[in-house]
């Protein structure tokens, strides 16, 4: 079943929360769980046709997770790429830098909560959501276009946030790190006499800027290579949520402002200020109630904004001067939108479970603005854009058991954007227990991605959507009572992309690429509160061309174990880590790396008092990263960037 008809589910009839509260499973029963919906309503690892993973809020801890793009990387399958300015995802044969956003669509507690400039998913700093606030993540791969329409091409991402009475009281915590890096953070929730649920936090990062090397700019003129003193960057957060009755109001804010060191463009000086600030918002309305007759309701209501700008320093071109008199480029661009959806579930008919509903979002403002400036600091030319969007939509959904042993899905969404085509998103899936312990799921979807904002206005008429057609089968088997294998086939393929065309010297819709791969999982738990998971993930994914693509390692292989010392007061927490080989824009092989973490955590508060001691890349090696930046200082290629080597971090945090 898709992943927002099981939001619903467990509320009808025969599935309340007060007889299944999952806050209070313990790990091995959440390991028979496939998916919790945002609303802490569960359905069965069988009802999903997905090989869904889970992180846990004990998992988040265990392993000394301090990021989303930390999470994205100890998930089967997924793995990230820093470009030193943001983090973005790669998996299941997809990870082009700078290409993957907007392709996985990033949820909090059921929202969307990418950007209507660029459609990205923020998954480090720049993102909305502190983990200490965080109850599990939820990956489901695969399409989600049915359910959510753009930017869900590719798969799911569903943050779930903790509670009130998770908390209890306030707690405060402080953390430092071998990066010259602190972090504070206050947090206070309850549930109050009432039955509201009041959560309420606020964190603030600090990061000294340094010195970093980069190959490409390795010359008298341009400092031998070193960029001084900068990736520092400043980070501050604000969440809140309430919950009453039927009723759920929260809201969240981040502001980061970084110095980037990198000089991604041809035109830029390198080692100079290239500060950058990201500004993300959400307020977000939802309620859900049973209408009776076999009939529930849930009607949401999100206000998004987003704000975005840098100033750059030209360099001086070969004759001493500023070309055009410019020497700053200065970015200042802004969204906002709001987005209605009712959706229903009806129980009407025997064995059929009907999801049905409509969505209308409207990007009332997509502002671009540029401006040049002289060193004197007037301004020399401004390139300004304003765009909007209005996109409604209509979805609807059936489960129908058919037996004991099978379940069929059938799916389809329709979306009717402004100035695009209407597209249809169709899903299918059969589902057969052969027995109580083995599930086998086959599923085909259809998914669409329109261009995004700044695609619209950079590129025009070459800015058309993208669509994927996605087949995957799925086995999940319960080997033993406390051990879980997960195993899926899939092949995907992406059309409609855009390919250059020498004769007409224009890019053209017309290109095609394909993605297949097999993933396989082990999960496991033992007494005494240890547990382990191990994956092993082989693809192989085609570019436009035929060729292999960039960023997309043929292996990834994950395990993390963590258990308690002796004496049980402290919990060990570690990851290994394997990416594969994988290809640069420039078609140099970076070769496989394996990064090792370890982090050291209280398994439980002594008079209020936790703490946690994290080291990652534990053995301090050496790798790169793929760059997207397509240009080249000279003749040398800056087609991949070297990551950090080993770094500490110390968290202590009280419970007032």
């Amino acid at each position: 079943m898709l992943l927002g008809t099981s939001l619903l589910l467990a509320a009808l009839p025969g599935h309340s929360l007060a007889e299944d509260d999952l806050t209070a499973l313990p790990f091995e029963e959440l390991l028979l769980r496939d998916f919790i919906s945002a609303s802490r309503l569960a359905r069965q690892v069988s009802d999903s046709p997905a090989a869904v993973a889970i992180v846990t809020a004990d998992d988040i801890r265990a392993y000394g997770y301090r990021t989303l793009a930390d999470v994205i990387n100890g998930m089967r399958g997924l793995y990230t790429t820093d470009e030193r300015t943001y983090h973005y995802m790669g998996g299941r044969g997809f990870g082009d830098v700078e290409d993957y956003a907007g392709r996985v669509m990033l949820l909090i507690d059921g929202y969307a909560v990418q950007d209507n400039l660029f459609d990205q998913a923020y998954i480090d700093e720049s993102g909305l959501i502190d983990l200490e606030l965080v109850e599990r993540v939820e990956y489901v791969p695969g399409t989600g276009s049915v359910t959510y329409g753009n930017n869900a091409l590719l798969g799911i991402i569903n943050v779930v946030t903790r509670r009130g009475r998770d908390f209890d009281g306030a707690r405060v915590s402080a953390e430092l790190s071998s990066r010259g890096a602190s972090r504070q953070r206050a947090t206070w929730g309850k549930r109050l006499e009432s039955g509201a649920e009041v959560l309420l936090s606020a964190s603030t990062l600090d990061v000294d800027g340094r010195n970093l090397y980069f190959p490409a700019y390795d010359t008298p003129s341009t400092n031998f290579g070193v960029a001084e003193g900068l990736d520092g960057e400043r980070n501050q957060r604000v969440f809140g949520k309430l919950s009453w009755g039927g009723w759920t109001v929260q809201a969240a804010w981040v502001e980061r402002d970084k110095n980037v060191p990198t000089n991604p463009s041809a035109y830029t000086a390198f080692n100079t200020p290239f500060p950058t600030r990201d500004e993300s918002a959400f307020l977000a309305v939802r309620h859900e109630t049973d209408l009776g007759l076999q009939l529930y309701s849930s009607s949401s209501l999100m206000l998004g904004r987003y704000a975005y700008g840098n100033q750059r320093e030209y360099a001086l071109n070969q004759d001493g001067e500023y070309d055009d008199g410019e020497k700053y480029g200065v970015r200042d661009y802004r969204g906002a939108w709001w987005r209605f959806d009712q959706k229903f579930v009806g129980r009407w008919f025997t064995d059929h479970t009907l999801v049905f509903g409509a969505e209308l979002r409207d990007d009332h403002r997509q502002s671009f603005h540029r401006r040049f400036l002289s060193p004197e600091g007037e301004v020399t030319y401004r390139d300004d854009g304003e765009l909007s969007r209005r996109t409604f939509s209509l979805y609807v959904a059936d489960d129908y058991r058919l037996n004991a042993q099978w379940t069929f899905n059938l799916g389809a969404r329709y979306d009717d954007a402004d100035n695009l085509d209407a597209n249809m998103s169709p899903r299918a899936a059969l589902i057969w227990q052969p027995d109580s312990a083995t599930t086998w799921k086959a599923s085909y979807s259809e998914a669409f991605k329109m261009p995004s904002a700044n695609d619209r206005w950079t590129s025009d008429d070459t800015a058309v959507p993208e669509y994927v057609a996605a087949t995957e089968l799925v086995l999940q088997h319960q080997l033993a009572p406390h051990t879980r294998f997960t195993g899926a086939l899939y092949h995907y393929r992406r059309s409609d992309l855009l390919v250059y065309d020498e004769v007409l010297d224009d890019y053209l819709p017309e290109g095609s690429s394909r993605a297949r791969g097999v993933e396989a999982e082990i999960e496991h738990t033992w007494e005494r509160g240890a547990r382990a998971r191990a994956s092993v993930a082989w693809q192989r994914s085609r570019d436009v061309e035929g060729r292999d693509a960039v960023n997309s390692p043929d292996l990834l292989g994950k395990l993390a174990f963590t258990f308690l010392l002796p004496g049980e007061a402290l919990r060990a927490g570690v990851e290994a880590q394997y990416l594969g080989p994988r290809l640069t824009r420039e078609r140099r092989m970076l070769g496989g790396v394996t990064l090792a973490h370890l982090t050291l955590s209280s398994e439980r508060d002594w008079h209020g008092l936790s703490a946690s001691l994290s080291v990652r890349n534990l053995f301090d090696r050496d790798y790169e990263t793929v760059s997207g930046f397509d240009w080249r200082p000279g003749d040398v290629a800056q087609d991949g960037l070297n990551m950090d080597g080993r770094s500490v971090w110390l968290q202590v945090g009280y419970a007032l």
